[in-house]
């Protein structure tokens, strides 16, 4: 089924060329494109910490337990773009587990996972694309919280995950063996059924790589809930 379909730049060089695209979920037997556009990207990525790998065999079973993979395929019916959304319910992944959701409320969790776009495709929107199809699909599941982690050190998916109304809850390292092990991550929350509203006479501004003050404020209440591309500052404040 074509989820949305258009017509997207290609950048190589210094040349541009306007190309038919295709939206659609992937299938299994297409995971491979998702594991190859995975690798590329990853291989031409300045700080690979930014990007934690996942396993064609965890993504398998996710798309056998309820899983989408939304697609965005170009004029040859290549991938060039992806975003992975999962259902984790009660398992011990849930990032709901790390912003305190109630145990009530974990099965209404939506992780937006990993977001790719071959580098030759970027510029398009094609993370806000997939972002809103995913939003779009999820809504009629009777689902309530969406909820990512995203690299401080990725201004780009920050600035793209923050405009769609999603608020730093928390900031720790994930993906490692043990608890202080792993890649630092923001943790990032929208609830689809009740609007947050901040404090506005009580903003604190800092830069998203100072980790250590963020975790403070984050400790002590405060969500992030604005980034500025241009400087790189998020605004903090309590919620209302």
């Amino acid at each position: 089924m074509i989820l949305n379909q258009g017509f997207i730049v290609k950048r190589k060089s210094e040349q541009r060329q306007i190309e038919p695209f295709e939206m659609r979920l992937v299938n299994a037997k297409e995971l491979n494109q998702v594991i190859d556009l995975q690798h590329h990207v990853y291989e031409h990525l300045p700080n690979k910490e930014v990007l934690y790998l996942d396993t064609k065999a965890e993504m398998l079973e996710d798309l056998y337990n309820g899983a989408l993979i939304i697609g965005v395929f170009n004029k040859q019916d290549r991938l060039v773009s992806y975003r992975y959304v999962s259902f984790p319910g009660y398992e011990q992944r849930n990032l709901g587990r790390d912003i305190h959701l109630s145990k009530q409320e974990l099965h209404k969790v939506v992780h937006l996972e990993t977001t790719l776009v071959h580098p030759d495709y970027r510029g398009n929107r094609l993370q806000s694309l997939t972002l809103n199809k995913a939003v779009e699909l999820i809504e009629d599941m009777n689902m309530r919280h969406l909820i990512c982690t995203v690299s401080p050190y990725n201004l780009f998916s920050l600035y793209n995950i923050m405009s769609a109304g999603l608020n730093i809850k928390a900031l720790k390292k994930k993906y490692g063996k043990a608890e202080d092990d792993g890649l630092w991550r923001f943790i990032l929350h929208k609830d689809l059924k009740k609007e947050q509203n901040v404090n506005l006479s009580d903003v604190v501004l800092l830069k998203m790589d100072h980790l250590k003050e963020q975790r403070k404020l984050i400790d002590s209440g405060y969500i992030g809930y604005h980034l500025s591309k241009e400087s790189q500052i998020i605004q903090y404040a309590h919620t209302q």
